[in-house]
């Protein structure tokens, strides 16, 4: 893995978990569509306990460009988007994009 990005919420006060899950899914399966290797969601368990952080991998950030664009333009994820602000069950929270640095040789 060369380049991850993260997108870090939270739940809203009385939120339900296994909707969040499934809309997550949801987008894990918008990001498969258009290039994204392996989408994870993943529960903090330290340090910001209570957020969630969906991250999405590509071997290079030239691949998370080719990705993300189309991404942006489909109909079926801007109703994802639009979905989730209606939902009110999240708050984002934060994006990080991060470059693997090799520590290897």
């Amino acid at each position: 893995m060369a380049y991850e990005a993260r997108y870090v919420f939270k739940l809203n006060p009385g939120a339900d978990l296994a909707a969040v899950v499934t809309t997550m899914q949801q987008g894990a399966a918008l990001w498969r569509k258009h290039g994204a290797g392996r989408p994870q969601l993943w529960a903090i368990t330290a340090g910001e306990l209570g957020n969630y952080v969906l991250s999405v991998q590509f071997d290079s950030a030239a691949d998370f460009a080719k990705a993300v664009d189309p991404l942006s333009a489909d109909p079926e994820f801007r109703a994802w988007q639009a979905h989730n602000a209606q939902a009110g069950q999240i708050s984002w929270v934060r994006s990080n994009h991060a470059r693997e640095v090799a520590l290897d040789g």
